[in-house]
């Protein structure tokens, strides 16, 4: 059975979402599905901006943002 990611938190403002371990948050590579490919599916083109990363073998809570505002807001934090 294949992990799936999951979305734990959603507004408009920002997303918060479980990586399972083995899959990368971002690849430039088109044969190999990753979290922000999956979540820009999802949202059929809307903004999605990475806030952080977590490494391909590591599983936990990410947090991405759905606008360029809260962006700038959510990187000021980290």
């Amino acid at each position: 059975m294949k992990p799936e990611i999951r979305i734990i938190s959603e507004n408009d403002r920002y997303m918060v979402i479980y990586k399972p371990a083995g899959i990368p948050v971002q690849t430039a590579s088109v044969r190999v599905q990753d979290v922000c490919s999956v979540l820009k599916n999802r949202l059929k083109g809307g903004y999605l901006g990475v806030i952080h990363r977590l490494d391909q073998p590591v599983e936990g809570l990410l947090v991405f943002a759905r606008d360029k505002n809260t962006a700038s807001m959510l990187s000021d934090e980290v």
